[in-house]
């Protein structure tokens, strides 16, 4: 129950709505590198991160694009899993993980009778559809000091920090970009004054010059 209050989706709602969603879940855990949905499979569940990261990702021509990578608590394949169609992408646990799964069918009929939920969920998928116009027009438009810059000021402004947690590797991945070419626009911006780079932090010491850049 206290983990459910701290997932985007279910915030706000009622013990009693709350319980309601408990008794529908299940939960099930994942080892790293285990594929969790693919674009073969239908949506027939919800999935809820209770720990661990997944990546959602999409192949082509043997060549991997990460959309987007989750830290708990989040919902995701929540698109696929409200049409009832094919998921769009893969889905894979980067870290042993631990999953609330929540039957298509329950959660809907749940839906139906609380409109509540259902508001929420329109918030959610508004919220991923933001995230991935952002993504096309950094994949597309955008040079690799402009996309490193975005990817920082995006993660600060996902958790209302200045300073934040950051892996070459992670960035890489999710900008289509070789760690050697991460590193290098990170020494630059670092070389502008912009930010401080510590092993595995990140601090922002001139958010306006990082958005110039970053637009």
């Amino acid at each position: 129950m206290e983990f459910l209050k701290e997932v985007p989706l279910f915030s706000g709602l009622s013990e009693e709505q709350l319980t309601k969603i408990k008794q529908i879940s299940i939960t099930k855990n994942y080892l790293k590198g285990e594929v969790i949905f693919n674009p073969g499979k239908k949506g027939e569940h919800f999935f809820v991160l209770k720990s661990g990261k997944v990546k959602i990702f999409k192949t082509a021509k043997g060549k991997e694009q990460i959309i987007k990578v989750f830290d708990k608590p989040a919902l995701f394949g929540e698109a696929a899993s409200f049409t009832g169609k094919n998921f769009p992408a893969w889905a894979e646990a980067i870290e042993d993980s631990e999953i609330l799964i929540i039957p298509r069918d329950k959660f809907l009929e749940l839906l139906k009778k609380d409109p509540e939920i259902g508001m929420n969920l329109l918030s959610v998928m508004a919220q991923r559809l933001i995230h991935l116009t952002n993504v096309i027009e950094s994949l597309s438009l955008k040079n690799a000091l402009s996309k490193v810059a975005t990817y920082i000021l995006r993660k600060s402004e996902e958790i209302n920090e200045a300073e934040i947690p950051f892996s070459t590797g992670m960035a890489s991945m999710e900008l289509g970009l070789t760690k050697e070419t991460v590193s290098r626009m990170l020494g630059k911006l670092k070389d502008l004054g912009i930010i401080e780079k510590t092993k595995n932090r990140v601090k922002i010491k001139n958010v306006k010059a990082l958005r110039d850049l970053a637009f």
